[in-house]
C-alpha cells in the first residue's frame, strides 16, 4: 500500500459573483383588503401577550411569506428585528416597539385602491407578507414538556433565549427573563450567556413554565437534554487466554463517561479529564464509558475473538468525562450537572486539542427525541463552529429510538413492521447527528444469528438482515432547505441488531446479534455484546485518527474527504432503487481503512488540500492515464470527494453560510472551459455546457447535495474514449448565501478535494505506478489550437 499522491496545480477561474436570494415574486394582491388583513394580524399578535409591558417590552410574532426572502435591512426599517428564518420562508422576529413602526407602514399600504393588482407603496414588502401570527406558548414548547407530571410542584427545565446582534442586547435579554421568573420565585441553576445563543437552565412552578412560555424573548423551552444509550451484557473470556498486539495511530478524544480501569487499556488511556468544577461530586462510573472506548481501542475485536488471534490496539485514547450514571435508574447516563451540555461539551473539545493536541473526537451520545425541523440545538451548532475554528474531526451517531418489551416502537409499529418504520418522521436523527461538518455515523446489522443455547430457542429471530440498517438506528436527512438534499448520515458501521423471541418480545441486547466491546462487569467478564449507534461511530473514529497518523499535515477537511472517499455501500443498499432513500438511511457506506489512508496498483487517489476565495470557480486537471481508459470494463470507477467547512447559524434558513459544488469535465481544452465558467450565472446551477463534454453520470447529480459540507459523487463508466485526452477536469464552485456575504471575516473557503480512479478487475493495470509517473513530469494542461 502506497501513499495518496496529489493533484497538478489547479487552475483559478475569474467569475461573476452571486446575486440575491432569489424565490418567486409577490402573487397580485389587493393590497386594502390585503393590508388590513395583516393589522389584523398585528392586532392578534399584542392581545395574545400576557405578560406585563413593564417586564417584558419587547413583542415577538411571526411574518409568513410566499416563497420570498425578506432582506435583514427591510425588516430593520420597518422597527422589527429578524430573529430566525426557516425554510419554508416563515420569519421570526421582535419589535421594540409593539409594532407600531410596522403598522405604521401598513397603513400606507393599504391607501391604494381597493381592487385586485392596485399599485400600492411598500408593495414589495407586504406583498410576499402571507400573514401575520404570534409566536406563543405552543411555539416555544420543546422536547419533554408534554411529559411533564401534573402534581410535581417544580421543573427544571432549559431556557433558550433568542440571538442577539451583540453582547449587551443579550444580557438586557437575560434581565427579561431574571424579571419573569421572579415572579413566581423562579429560580436560575446555570446560564450560558452568548451572543449567538443564550441557554439558562431555571427551576420554576407551574405557573412560572407557564410564564417563560408566555415570555418574548424566549425562543424554546425544553426539558434538559438526556442522552438515550443502552446497557450491555457478554460472556465470560479469561484474560490468560489472550494474546495483545499494538499498532500506532493518531489518538482519538473521547467525550463519554469514565472509563473503569479494564485490563487491557493498561498504557492505552493517555490522560483522564473530568469535566466539572473540582468540587464536584462525581457519580461512581458505569459501563457505557469502557465499553466506548473498547470499540476506539479495538475496532476489530470480534472477528479477533472468534478467530482466536492476538487482539490488536490502535493508537491511544485521551478521555474527557462529560457523563454519569442516574443515581435514581443506573442503566441510564446523565450529563454531568455542573454546566449545561452544549457547554460542557465544549470546554471538553477545547481541553483535549489545547493540552494534548487531539484533533479526532468520538462523541457516543444522542438526544432521545429526533431533530427539531424549525430549531438547531445548540450543541449541534457548538460542534460546527469548533470543527470548523480548530480544524478537528468530530465523529457522532445518528442517535437511537427506543423501543419496549413488547416490540412497541414510538411510532406506534411493532417491530415485526420493520423496516416500514424506517422512514417515519420519528425515526429521524437525534441531536447531534445534524451537525452538518462532523461525521454522522449510523449502524447496521453485522449479525442475524441470535446466540445459540444448549437448549434451542425455537422462534427466536433477529429483526435486520446482515447488512441491513439496525432497526433502532435513525436515519436522514439532516437540516437543509431542499426536499431532495443527501446530507445525513454521512456513514454506517456495525452496531448491532435487535432480537425477536418465540412471543414477539424484544431483546435489545442479545449476545448473538451485539458487537462486542471492552466491558467489566460484576461477575468479572472482559467483554460485553453491545447495541446501538453509541458503538458504530467508535469505529469511524478510529479510522479517522488512523488516516490522520498517516497524513499527520492533513485538514479535517481531507481526512473527511479521504474516509468518505473510502466508504462503500453494503449489498443491501445497493438493492434500493431510490437513490434518496438509499443515502438516509446508509450515507455513503461502510468505510475501509486501507482505502482511507493509502493506494495500490488498481486503485489511486489524488488529493489536494487548501482553500479557494468565496464566490469563486476552481478547475483541478486529472490525469487519466490511456491505458486506463483502453477497453470496456465493468469495474471502472471514477470518484470524486469534497468536504469543506462554511460557518453556520442556526437562525438562518440556510443553515450553512455556503454550498459548493463539483463537476467534471472531459473532450475540453482548459482555455475553453475557462471561458465557459467565468461567464455562469451563479444564481443557475445548470452549467453552461452540456453534451458528452459535461459527465452528467456523476452520480448523485449537482442538486440533492446543496445542503452537504461532505460531497462524494461517482462515475462507473464502462467504455472511455481515448480521444478524449489524458486531462479530464474537476471544477468546483463556491457559492454563499446572502447572509454570510460581505463579511470581512469569510473571504476564503478551505476545502480538500480527492480525486480516485480504480479498476480492480484489471489485474494486467498498474494504475498508481501510472499516475506516479506522469505526475513526475509537467502537467499539460489542454490548450485550444492557434488553427
Amino acid at each position: 500500500m502506497a501513499d495518496h499522491l496529489e493533484l497538478p496545480q489547479r487552475i483559478t477561474v475569474p467569475t461573476r459573483r452571486a446575486g440575491g436570494g432569489g424565490g418567486q415574486g409577490p402573487p397580485r394582491r389587493n393590497p386594502r383588503r390585503h393590508g388590513q388583513s395583516l393589522q389584523a394580524g398585528i392586532q392578534q399578535v399584542r392581545a395574545a401577550r400576557r405578560i406585563q409591558d413593564g417586564i417584558d417590552p419587547d413583542l415577538v410574532f411571526k411574518l409568513v411569506t410566499v416563497g420570498q426572502r425578506v432582506s435583514d435591512d427591510t425588516l430593520k426599517m420597518r422597527g422589527i428585528e429578524p430573529l430566525l428564518e426557516t425554510s419554508d420562508y416563515t420569519y421570526f422576529v421582535l419589535s421594540r416597539d409593539a409594532g407600531e413602526a410596522l403598522e405604521r407602514a401598513l397603513r400606507e399600504y393599504t391607501r391604494a385602491p381597493d381592487q385586485e393588482g392596485a399599485k400600492a407603496q411598500l408593495q414589495s414588502l407586504f406583498g410576499v407578507i402571507e400573514r401575520i401570527e404570534p409566536y406563543g406558548p405552543a411555539d416555544r414548547r420543546g422536547v419533554g414538556l408534554d411529559s411533564l407530571p401534573e402534581s410535581n410542584s417544580s421543573f427544571v427545565v432549559d431556557v433558550t433565549l433568542w440571538a442577539s446582534w451583540d453582547y449587551p442586547e443579550a444580557q438586557r435579554r437575560v434581565g427579561i427573563l431574571e424579571r419573569v421568573i421572579a415572579r413566581t420565585q423562579g429560580q436560575i441553576l446555570l446560564r450560558d450567556v452568548r451572543v449567538r445563543r443564550t441557554v439558562l437552565r431555571v427551576r420554576v412552578s407551574r405557573a412560572g413554565l407557564d410564564d417563560l412560555l408566555n415570555t418574548s424573548v424566549v425562543e424554546r423551552v425544553r426539558t434538559p437534554p438526556v442522552p438515550f444509550m443502552d446497557a450491555s451484557d457478554w460472556r465470560n473470556v479469561s484474560l490468560s487466554d489472550l494474546s495483545l498486539a499494538h499498532t500506532p495511530s493518531a489518538p482519538v478524544g473521547v467525550l463519554d463517561d469514565m472509563p473503569l480501569d479494564h485490563p487491557l487499556f493498561e498504557g492505552l488511556i493517555a490522560s483522564r479529564t473530568q469535566i466539572a468544577p473540582p468540587n464536584y461530586i462525581w457519580q461512581p462510573p458505569g459501563q457505557h464509558g469502557v465499553e466506548v472506548v473498547g470499540r476506539v481501542l479495538f475496532p476489530h475485536l470480534q472477528e479477533e475473538l472468534r478467530d482466536h488471534v492476538a487482539l490488536t490496539a490502535y493508537g491511544m485514547v485521551h478521555v474527557a468525562r462529560i457523563l454519569e450514571p442516574n443515581p435514581e435508574l443506573r442503566t441510564e447516563t446523565r450529563f454531568t450537572e455542573a454546566a449545561l451540555p452544549h457547554v460542557t461539551i465544549e470546554n471538553a473539545i477545547r481541553t483535549l486539542h489545547a493540552d494534548h493536541s487531539v484533533r479526532v473526537f468520538n462523541l457516543s451520545i444522542g438526544y432521545r427525541d429526533a431533530i427539531d425541523r424549525v430549531h438547531v440545538e445548540e450543541l449541534s451548532e457548538v460542534l460546527d463552529d469548533l470543527a470548523k475554528e480548530l480544524d478537528v474531526v468530530i465523529v457522532v451517531p445518528t442517535g437511537n429510538v427506543p423501543v419496549n418489551m413488547n416490540g412497541q416502537t414510538p411510532t406506534g409499529h411493532h417491530v415485526e413492521d420493520y423496516p416500514h418504520f424506517l422512514d417515519h418522521p420519528l425515526w429521524r436523527l437525534t441531536v447531534p447527528g445534524d451537525s452538518a461538518i462532523s461525521l454522522t455515523v449510523g449502524s447496521i446489522a453485522h449479525s442475524d444469528a441470535p446466540e445459540e443455547r444448549e437448549r434451542p430457542r425455537i422462534g427466536w429471530r433477529a429483526v435486520a438482515p446482515v447488512d441491513h440498517v439496525s432497526p433502532f438506528s435513525r436515519t436522514g436527512p439532516g437540516v437543509g432547505t431542499s426536499a431532495k438534499r443527501l446530507n445525513k448520515p454521512d456513514l454506517v458501521e456495525y452496531g448491532g441488531n435487535w432480537v425477536l423471541d418465540d412471543m414477539d418480545s424484544v431483546h435489545a441486547r442479545e449476545s448473538g446479534v451485539g458487537v462486542i466491546s471492552t466491558s467489566l462487569s460484576g461477575s468479572g467478564a472482559l467483554f460485553a455484546a453491545c447495541c446501538g449507534t453509541s458503538f458504530a461511530a467508535p469505529v469511524v473514529a478510529r479510522i479517522a485518527a488512523d488516516t490522520l497518523h498517516a497524513y499527520p499535515q492533513a485538514s479535517a477537511n481531507l481526512i473527511r474527504a479521504l474516509v468518505a472517499n473510502s466508504a462503500h455501500l453494503p449489498q443491501p443498499a445497493l438493492a434500493i432503487e431510490d437513490a434518496a432513500q438509499r443515502f438516509r438511511l446508509y450515507g455513503h457506506g461502510r468505510p475501509n481503512r486501507d482505502r482511507a489512508i493509502g493506494s495500490g496498483p488498481r486503485r489511486v487517489s489524488m488529493t489536494f488540500d487548501g482553500s479557494m476565495a468565496v464566490d469563486s470557480v476552481v478547475i483541478h486537471p486529472v490525469l487519466i492515464p490511456a491505458e486506463f481508459a483502453i477497453g470496456r470494463s465493468a469495474s471502472r470507477i471514477i470518484r470524486v470527494a469534497l468536504a469543506f467547512d462554511p460557518p453556520v447559524r442556526r437562525q438562518r434558513r440556510e443553515y450553512l453560510a455556503a454550498n459548493m459544488q463539483l463537476d467534471l469535465y472531459r473532450a475540453v481544452d482548459a482555455e475553453t472551459l475557462i471561458d465557459v465558467l467565468s461567464r455562469q450565472d451563479p444564481n443557475d446551477p445548470e452549467p453552461l455546457i452540456s453534451g458528452r463534454r459535461r459527465v452528467s453520470n456523476l452520480a448523485p447529480g449537482p442538486g440533492s447535495w446543496r445542503s452537504s459540507t461532505l460531497i462524494v459523487r461517482e462515475w462507473q463508466p464502462r467504455q472511455l474514449n481515448v480521444d478524449d485526452g489524458e486531462i479530464y477536469y474537476v471544477a468546483i464552485s463556491h457559492r454563499s448565501q446572502t447572509w454570510a456575504r460581505d463579511r470581512s471575516e469569510y473571504t476564503e473557503q478551505k476545502y480538500a478535494l480527492v480525486v480516485t480512479l480504480e479498476d480492480e478487475a484489471r489485474l494486467d493495470l498498474d494504475l498508481y505506478a501510472l499516475v506516479a509517473q506522469r505526475l513526475r513530469q509537467p502537467v499539460r494542461v489542454r490548450l485550444r489550437s492557434s488553427s
